[in-house]
């Protein structure tokens, strides 16, 4: 009755029972996990604690869904959940946690069962081995039942087996057919073949399990969309988010963070777990989300609306593109009718992958022919002016924008804001989310003596070339459809009902705005359209 009793407490500690006792937990504890993660010590941030003595509300809700489906693998059984999608924000133990799932289940298994942990790079991939040291190490007694070999978890009976490897290794490739799958730190995953390789492997076992662990991450990249794939199907997935700051973390390092990210994209994606657009400062998330209006793609060209274009091309290292876009003048707006990015797949004599112009060209012209282009944009470096002149001679109006120039390079980056902040500017989300993510990356950096230019960082999808293509046509679209921050069309700039002497003209009216009224013969009704064509506020 005693041990049962010191079981049923609130606050378990295995170490300050009698002999009997802690043998007793440890018998259970192999078919209790609850009981098992509660009795163990862990390094907590004051030092060597219970786990029940300093667990969050977030961990036990974890293990709570978890417990099910790792009993199941550890029996041979159908988990009631088989996929698992673990988000939380830096710090808050997923690591941690994991370890301790891969430790009951391969520590007390009766059965052969292959566990795999999977992650970017070998550094990330060792964070879990380091966290199942470190349970040996505050646990002596669990080295009764598991052994560390190199890269391998091995149960002291023989029979489990955790592989833990980053997908950039040896033999990742072709993968096992694991019964307990864990993909780490996803967000960071570059080579996404290795993951989806992986995750086929799951789906031949019949009752296997995975758990995919990250942190928040960038929208548009491989890894939101397998997020989106998990939120879209409750049936199969369970996402188990955490957007906190861990109780554990002191307020004064989160407020250091904090003030090492003046943009503050990466202190929302790691501390407080929002998916970001990007990590460039120059729009906000809520002015980018307010973008992304289109259901898809135009296939026609709609009425009222005119059509402009332009190619950022990227022979090697970078991605090349092709945006079309739609200028409404009544209206002030832009439309994004189409746009597309082009991989590098040609090999030069280095064997470096370079872009194949040759598909440029093809989709210009397919372009200009859909929608009768009336200006085509384009930054004559990187093979541009030659691409220009082909164009050319197949009736495309080319007109060139060199990146070298002061004044284009302050151009687009006002453009660009101006249509983004305004909300004059309507985009849709292309398959691999690359216009969204090319936003996210964009940041404005003054420029001496004055002005601005735009400036992204370049990744695997680029140098945001759909972004930088699309940011060619904006100023000449900014000039078609006039300010977009001054006034509205709505706004009525002189009443012809109201009648004003000469003196309270001079006194309440710019004189440049003077002057143009006294250039017609009689003062009408003019709204902001009239006026803005004939005078340039800025």
């Amino acid at each position: 009755m005693a041990v049962r009793e010191k079981f049923n407490e609130k606050s378990f500690n295995p170490q300050q029972v009698d002999t009997e006792s802690f043998e007793e937990y440890k018998r259970r504890s192999e078919n209790n996990f609850h009981l098992f993660y509660r009795g163990l010590i862990i390094p907590s941030a004051s030092g060597p604690k219970i786990f029940d003595d300093c667990i969050a509300q977030h961990q036990i809700e974890s293990f709570n869904v978890l417990e099910p489906s790792l009993r199941a693998v550890r029996n041979g059984t159908k988990p009631p959940i088989k996929r698992f999608w673990l988000e939380r924000t830096k710090k808050a133990a997923k690591d941690a946690d994991l370890a301790i799932c891969l430790v009951w289940v391969i520590a007390f298994t009766t059965r052969p069962i292959l566990a795999q942990v999977s992650a970017a790079n070998q550094q990330q991939a060792g964070i879990i081995k380091r966290r199942i040291k470190s349970l040996l190490h505050y646990n002596p007694w669990l080295n009764d039942y598991i052994r560390i070999q190199l890269n391998k978890v091995i149960s002291s009976n023989n029979l489990g087996e955790v592989i833990i490897e980053a997908t950039g290794s040896s033999g990742a490739k072709q993968g096992d057919t694991p019964d307990l799958l864990i993909l780490n730190e996803l967000v960071h995953v570059e080579k996404w073949g290795v993951n989806e390789t992986h995750m086929n492997n799951a789906d031949g076992v019949p009752n296997s399990v995975v758990i995919i662990s990250t942190n928040a991450g960038i929208k548009g990249t491989k890894s939101h969309g397998w997020k989106k794939n998990a939120e879209n199907n409750p049936g199969r997935w369970k996402v188990l988010p955490f957007k906190g700051i861990a109780p554990w973390i002191d307020p004064s390092d989160v407020a250091d963070a904090k003030r090492r990210d003046p943009i503050g994209s990466e202190f929302k994606r790691l501390w407080k777990g929002e998916w970001v657009s990007g990590l460039g400062d120059a729009l906000s998330e809520e002015a980018i989300d307010a973008c992304f209006v289109l259901p898809s793609r135009l296939a026609r060209p709609e009425t009222g609306w005119e059509y402009l274009a332009s190619f950022d091309l990227g022979i090697s290292h970078d991605h090349a593109a092709v945006v079309c876009i739609g200028v409404n003048r009544a209206e002030q707006k832009v439309r994004v009718a189409r746009l597309m990015g082009i991989r590098p797949t040609l090999p030069n004599d280095h064997g470096q992958l370079e872009v194949d112009e040759s598909v440029v060209e093809s989709l210009c012209i397919k372009y200009h022919r859909m929608f009768k282009i009336g200006w085509f944009g384009y930054d004559p470096a990187a093979g541009g002016s030659f691409l220009a002149q082909r164009l050319r001679k197949h009736g495309i109006p080319m007109r060139e924008v060199s990146f070298a120039s002061r004044v284009n390079q302050n151009a687009m980056a006002d453009a660009l804001v101006q249509f983004v902040t305004s909300g004059k500017l309507e985009c849709y989300e292309d398959a691999e989310g690359r216009l969204r993510r090319d936003f996210g990356k964009f940041s404005i950096v003054p420029r001496a003596p004055s002005g601005y230019k735009l400036e992204a960082v370049s990744d695997e999808w680029g140098h945001a070339d759909v972004g930088v293509a699309l940011a060619i046509s904006l100023p000449e679209a900014l000039k078609m459809v006039g300010s977009l921050l001054l006034f509205d069309k709505e706004d009525i700039i002189y009443q012809e009902d109201e009648e004003y002497t000469d003196d309270e003209l001079q006194k309440d009216m710019p004189a440049e705005l003077l002057d143009i009224c006294d250039a017609y013969d009689e003062l009408g009704s003019y709204n902001r359209r009239s006026l803005i064509d004939d005078f340039d506020f800025e």
